[in-house]
This record gives C-alpha cells, structure tokens and sequence, in this order.
C-alpha cells in the first residue's frame, strides 16, 4: 500500500521548480584609489615656488601700495564733502576726510610692506 515510486521523494529526485530563484553574488566594483593626505606643516611650502613666481607675487603686492596710497584719501575727501553738504560746515568735514584718508593710506602701505618683507624673509 506503499505509493513509494512516484510520490516519494528523495533529495535526487526532487523536482526543480521553474520559478526557484537564482543566487548570484553581486559584482563588486573596483576599490576607489587611495590618495595620500596632503598634510603640510604650518609655514611650510607644498611645493618649491620658482624665482619668477616670488617676484611677480612681491611686484603685485607692491602694486597695491599706489592704490593704497590714492583711494583712501579721495574717498575721505568726497566723504567729508558730503557731509559738509549735509551738516553746511564748507571746508572743514572734506579737510579732516581727505587728512583720515592719508593716514589711512600710509597705514595700509606699511602693512604691504611688512608682508613683502616677511615673504622675503620666509623664502631664505
């Protein structure tokens, strides 16, 4: 009363069903590359600067002493014109505007200055 050839199954004979999923491992892309960490000590140069670039850094830096020199005072000067507009003391306000400017302009270039000489100086 055994129905043991058709109906009993064994692990060999086990029919496979059409819908059994297919295990697959996933392809793995490739690992990105590694930089080295840039790490440089305070002050230090990331790479050696050639004599040309120092001296076009140092003549732009010197190239602003001009503008220093110039547009301070003459943005005092027309400060202090319109303030003599507004508050009707002529000469006085555009005076101490344009005295402001110039010293604000010689501070500016002394403040160039000492950063040309402590790049200069850094470089040695």
């Amino acid at each position: 009363m055994s129905s043991s050839s058709s109906t009993e199954r064994t692990p060999d004979n086990e029919p496979k069903e059409q819908n059994e999923p297919q295990f697959r491992l996933p392809e793995v892309p490739e690992p990105p590359e590694v930089q080295k960490p840039d790490i440089h000590l305070p002050g230090e140069a990331k790479e050696p600067v050639s004599p040309v670039n120092r001296g076009m850094r140092a003549m732009a830096l010197a190239s602003t002493i001009g503008l220093s020199l110039v547009v301070p005072p003459v943005l005092g000067y027309f400060a202090g014109r319109w303030l003599d507009g507004r508050f009707g003391t002529d000469p006085i306000l555009s005076m101490v505007g344009l005295i402001v400017g110039i010293i604000l302009g010689f501070v500016e270039m002394v403040q160039v200055l000492k950063q040309i000489e402590r790049e200069e100086r850094k470089e040695r």
